[in-house]
């Protein structure tokens, strides 16, 4: 069942001045809000203000109720003092009622400041009510798009048309879907695009059973769909397909905002016999076997070891000239994953590397020098556990370099000179490895912390790969 439910709410408020005109001021608006077996109940904010020190608060809740009607329950606040003020409640009025379907109501109240003055707000709310038969698609989508207004779905370009599993009508900026099971519901922007992607009703996903929905860490937005299925959508991954058994182990740590983060990949699948197949994500692999996860077989080196092979390399590349000494090396800042519709990229770690430039005199104080230079790691082709792959760190930014200001004649040359021995390290991409079809390679991740996991399948060759990846690692070379 869904109700659709035009609301219109009027108030007059007055401000009371003792010595004086009173002071007045109207508010009204209205809307359509749509109430089905997702969204049985919704609550809409209306505030007032009038003379800049009483403001009006109006809460009116609709719940769906037995028979197509509408229970109205209102809760009206009224604050004195300043137009912010959120503490100093002086009023309370409220009223409940029922809107039968196919008929219309009007509530009214007043609200009064009950500690002192003669401040007032008279309030009308005006409720029409039609609950839409659920065997009767296409005025429960129109319904929605009402609700949801033109300026978010954008003018319609196909009329009611029947999908798999319920019927859809395309906008825009949005495409919405119906069926009685899963009510009537929005899928827009990069999910959208996904969801088409993915084959729409016609894949496994099947049919949104939400709208979009901020995620809780309030960064992400997701689409649930009645295929045991979700997209989730973050700034720096795009949009994702997580799915049943996987899906599942996701939720049970806490979704994004646990030890996994969020989706990098869609669901990918490597056999049929057995069923495996995995989902990417920003900080670890979930792989599904049969009817249970199955932690994949792993290799890694810390942030720490990944720093001190690029020290190394960045020292080697100085030690012939004795007008620079390399004072330290470390780790200034862990990107976020890259945005990319299909597989996220990794993570950027931008090095810094500190010290001094001889000034050739004794009176001319060495001047101290800070290069930074963003490194990505990269795999190519993204693994997939049935291709080969080769490992390579590459230049992912702009390299920087900064010297004292006081620096006297020559420094600069030095210090430029400086900067090409160390941007020429990476005048073509790092090779760190590479991995054979074999060795089924599901991942190659960079860490919060910096450092680097290759996550492979977990049977006798994934196992096998891993140790060898290990000792790849330890003795890794840039």
């Amino acid at each position: 069942m869904q109700n659709r439910v035009a609301h219109n709410v009027r108030m007059d408020i007055t401000d009371h001045e003792t010595f004086g005109s009173n002071e007045h001021a109207s508010v009204s608006r209205g809307g359509t809000l749509v109430l089905d077996a997702s969204r049985p109940e919704l609550t809409d904010l209306t505030v007032g203000k009038c003379g800049g020190e009483v403001r009006v608060e109006l809460r009116v809740t609709y719940r769906q109720a037995a028979g197509g009607a509408v229970n109205v329950a209102d809760r009206a606040l009224l604050y004195e003092g300043t137009s912010e003020n959120t503490t100093d409640l002086d009023g309370r009025a409220s009223f409940d009622g029922t809107v039968a379907s196919g008929t219309s109501h009007q509530f009214t109240v007043r609200v009064r400041n009950t500690d002192e003055g003669g401040d007032f707000a008279d309030i009308r709310v005006n409720v029409d009510n039609l609950a839409l038969s659920a065997s009767d698609p296409c005025p429960n989508i129109d319904a929605k798009a009402l609700s949801l207004g033109a300026g978010f779905t954008g003018n319609a370009v196909s009329g009611c048309e029947a999908v798999r599993g319920g019927h859809r009508k395309r906008f825009q900026n949005a495409d919405l879907y119906y069926s009685p099971s899963t009510g009537a519901h929005e899928i827009h922007g990069e999910i959208r695009r996904k969801y088409g992607s993915k084959g729409g009703p016609d894949s496994d996903l099947a049919l949104p059973v939400t709208d979009e929905t901020p995620t809780p860490d309030r960064v992400g937005r997701f689409n649930h769909c009645s295929g045991n299925g979700s997209i989730y959508w973050h700034p720096r991954t795009g949009p994702m397909e997580v799915r049943g058994g996987i899906r599942a182990r996701w939720a049970q740590t806490g979704w994004e905002r646990g030890a996994y983060g969020y989706p990098t990949s869609d669901e990918l699948n490597i056999s049929q016999n057995p069923w495996q197949w995995y989902s990417d994500f920003q900080n670890g692999v979930i792989f599904f076997e049969g009817n249970g996860v199955v932690e994949p077989a792993t290799a890694s080196l810390s942030g720490a070891q990944v720093l001190a092979a690029f020290a190394g390399a960045f020292r080697s590349r100085t030690a012939n000239d004795s007008r620079v000494q390399i004072d330290s090396v470390v780790v200034i800042g862990v990107s976020d994953t890259a945005y990319d519709f299909t597989r996220s990229g990794n993570r950027v770690v931008t090095y810094r590397v500190s010290g001094e430039i001889g000034s050739g005199h004794w009176y001319i104080p060495d001047p101290n020098f800070e290069v930074t230079i963003p490194v990505q790691f990269t795999a190519s082709p993204q693994p997939d556990a049935r291709r080969a792959v080769a490992l390579s760190a590459r230049q992912a930014g702009v390299i920087g370099i900064h010297v004292d200001n006081f620096a006297g004649i020559g420094i600069h040359a030095v210090a430029n000179a400086l900067h090409d021995k160390l941007a020429a390290i990476f005048n073509r991409p790092i090779a760190l490895g590479s991995v054979p079809a074999p060795a089924g390679l599901l991942s190659f991740k960079v860490m919060k912390d910096g450092g680097l996991t290759l996550y492979f399948r977990p049977d006798v060759a994934g196992r096998f790969a891993a140790g060898l990846a290990q000792t790849m690692l330890n003795n890794i070379q840039i």
